[in-house]
């Protein structure tokens, strides 16, 4: 119901009527609206997380092959389930506190594993101390940062709709790999 009708649209009655339940089964489980949106975004969320665990598990497949994979395993996931997508990438990312937090936790478990990707000691080649550091945080902050708009940009009514997926796919992946190897 979220991702058909959006956070502000989409009310308890509509959530309880699609759930074929009474509304007080719902309000029984969830606080109100926020509580239950907040349950919807960490279900799609740690399904995305599964979906990155699954296609590369911990400790094997890094560098350019491994996040190929990943990039793949979850836009693969993401078409076959349009509407969790549409949930997880459609929605106001500050709509409430508890989002903003649930989005911020994402990201920064994404990013500490994107750090896998980089070179056998986590972090590029060809900088030195703190300005290496820095630039692999940005780096990887912009890689995930990427990867969750790209799929934003992919949906019905983005810029990226009408053009080929495996062109704009080839394109993510020639633009991730590019984060990886520094300058």
């Amino acid at each position: 119901m979220f991702a058909r009708k959006g956070y502000i649209e989409a009310a308890i009655s509509d959530v309880a009527e699609e759930a074929d339940v009474a509304v007080t089964a719902v309000y029984y489980h969830f606080s109100g609206k926020d509580d239950l949106f907040a349950a919807a975004m960490r279900r799609v969320l740690n399904a995305i997380t599964r979906v990155v665990e699954d296609a590369r598990p911990s400790g094997e497949q890094t560098g350019p092959e491994g996040l190929r994979r990943v990039i793949d395993a979850v836009w693969d996931w993401i078409d076959v389930h349009p509407h969790s997508a549409s949930l997880a990438h459609s929605h106001l990312p500050g709509a409430t506190r508890q989002m903003t937090q649930i989005r911020q936790d994402f990201t920064e478990r994404h990013v500490r594993r994107a750090f896998d990707y980089l070179g056998s000691d986590g972090t590029p080649r060809q900088r030195g101390g703190a300005a290496r550091a820095g630039a692999a945080n940005l780096a990887m902050h912009t890689l995930v940062d990427l990867l969750i708009s790209v799929h934003a940009m992919r949906m019905e009514e983005g810029p990226l709709r009408n053009l080929p997926p495996t062109a704009v796919r080839a394109e993510v992946h020639r633009i991730a790999e590019a984060l990886l190897i520094p300058a």
